[in-house]
């Protein structure tokens, strides 16, 4: 086991809790509250493996990284990675860091890294061990030279990593066993060939940068197998230099991650669905709370029609709900929208009253231009769906209006339905505070908000998606300032 280990993270608490933990496991644990006290202790302490948080103010993990592989490069360094940092994390792991860790650290996953960086260490103490060994056994030309040779020849056949020794010219000049396995062994090959199906080198080439400066240096691509299947691996290069110190050969060794992309990608998948069925939820609460508030003015005023009204949208949102879980239960794919006529003048009338409260706590005056109850005027769609989508644009424009500081502004949201020979036009216009063109380019990306802590970054994106289920496009304008409006743009169906 590795003796020193170093965590650098700007919460007490989780340094504390990893310093009990991994001086349990028999680390000499040392702690750093910010990057560059830990980037200090490395250079007075030289830890084995520095574990760093990957956000923090000043100098975050990245940078901490980058430096620590830049003065040490046999250093491991795990990152620890917040909600959201997937793509940092993959960064990380192409800067040179042996593995990443989600917060909350669990703990078998934290033992799996540090098995990994541990792994890492132990061969190249082995590989630098043996290289000496032979070293010497070169100078001193004694049959203790073949001795040596043997085990590290074992050694370098037995690594489960994939290995191969490589000239100038990119040939491969020796690979271990299990190399052999999955690339084959033909003579005279070259690594593009074998590995990418080339003609000539790649373009981006860890063993061509160690070559030219003798630093080791990594890269993460995806290669073929001989059997045609196509892995994702992470490649890191090691100078051989003769006797004189020039380089002949370089040692490239490679480490198939397409596990950890694949439980990437389900990860996010998975953390996508549960986001965006945690926000329906959310949008139907709130049309419970709309019910209730019908309810309760009803009781108060003694008018049951309001009250009959109110609670008909308090049973329709418990249906939904219902409805939600089974399908959360039965869940195997995604579920196909079910398509319905529903009344516009009904389903208007509906997203008013479910925000009616809040619009009248926060004084804002709401402008109806959308069909009379007498109208036929029915669209098709998924109504729980796409309630959700026109529900989130209104509690935006609720929020934009809110967030105006000039109390003589008089506030307005107005709700606009039209129809073109080819669409039904659904438009939600505020005068609250407006957009920058900079960020309506990204208010519809993933986990984006501009209400700090107030916002998931979920409303707007599944707005859209629920919008492009039904085959139709939403478009926001927007001066700062002045207004946004949201336009929702559905394709008119035969019902």
């Amino acid at each position: 086991m590795t003796n020193k280990l170093l965590v650098v993270d700007d919460e007490e608490g989780i340094r504390e809790v990893l310093r009990i933990t991994l001086t349990d496991a028999g680390y000499e644990v040392l702690t750093a509250e910010n990057g560059f006290t830990g980037l200090d202790m490395v250079k007075t302490h030289k830890p084995d493996i520095v574990l760093t948080d990957i956000r923090m103010p000043g100098m975050d993990g990245m940078a901490l990284l980058k430096s620590v592989k830049q003065l040490f490069p046999e250093i491991e360094v795990i990152m620890i990675t917040g909600y959201g940092d997937a793509n940092l994390a993959i960064d990380s792991l192409k800067t040179g860091a042996v593995d990443f860790i989600s917060k909350p650290v669990n703990q078998d996953v934290l033992d799996i890294a540090l098995k990994r960086a541990n792994d890492r260490i132990l061969t190249r103490e082995k590989l630098a061990d043996h290289t000496r060994n032979l070293e010497i056994l070169v100078a001193e030309k004694t049959r203790k030279l073949a001795e040596s040779e043997k085990r590290y020849v074992q050694l370098f056949n037995e690594s489960p990593a994939y290995i191969t020794i490589l000239d100038e010219h990119f040939r491969i000049v020796e690979s271990n066993n299990r190399f052999k396995d999955q690339f084959g062994d033909d003579p005279d090959t070259y690594c593009f060939q074998v590995q990418q199906q080339r003609t000539i080198p790649c373009e981006t080439c860890p063993v061509k940068e160690t070559f030219a400066d003798g630093l080791s240096h990594t890269a993460e691509m995806d290669v073929t197998l001989k059997d045609g299947r196509v892995r994702r691996f992470f490649i890191q290069t090691s100078a051989i230099p003769d006797d004189s110190g020039c380089i002949r050969h370089v040692m490239e060794m490679c480490t198939d991650i397409t596990v950890i992309h694949q439980l990437q990608d389900h990860l996010a998948a998975l953390g996508l669905h549960i986001s965006s069925i945690s926000h329906g939820i959310k949008g139907m609460l709130t049309g419970l709370d709309g019910g209730d508030y019908l309810v309760r003015s009803g009781l108060e005023k003694k008018d049951f029609e309001r009250i009959s009204n109110g609670w008909g949208i308090i049973r329709e949102n418990i249906a939904m709900i219902r409805k939600m879980v089974l399908d959360i239960l039965y869940h195997s794919k995604n579920r196909s929208l079910e398509l319905q006529p529903v009344s516009v003048f009904d389903f208007i009338q509906e997203l008013v009253t479910t925000m009616d409260s809040r619009i009248r706590k926060a004084g804002i005056e709401l402008i109806l231009d959308t069909p009379k109850p007498s109208a036929d005027f029915h669209v098709s769609m998924d109504k729980t769906v796409l309630f959700g989508a026109c529900l989130a644009i209104l509690e935006n424009a609720v929020d934009a209006c809110v967030s105006v500081v000039d109390d003589r502004k008089k506030l307005t949201i107005r709700i606009q339905v039209s129809e073109t020979p080819d669409q039904v036009l659904f438009k939600i216009k505020d005068n609250g505070k407006g957009l920058d063109r900079q960020y309506r380019q990204k208010i519809f990306s993933l986990f984006y908000s501009d209400k700090g802590n107030k916002g998931t970054g979920l409303g707007l994106f599944i707005a859209r998606r629920s919008v492009h289920l039904h085959q139709g496009e939403i478009h926001v304008d927007s001066i700062p300032g002045k207004f946004t409006e949201f336009t929702i743009a559905l394709p008119k169906k035969s019902i």
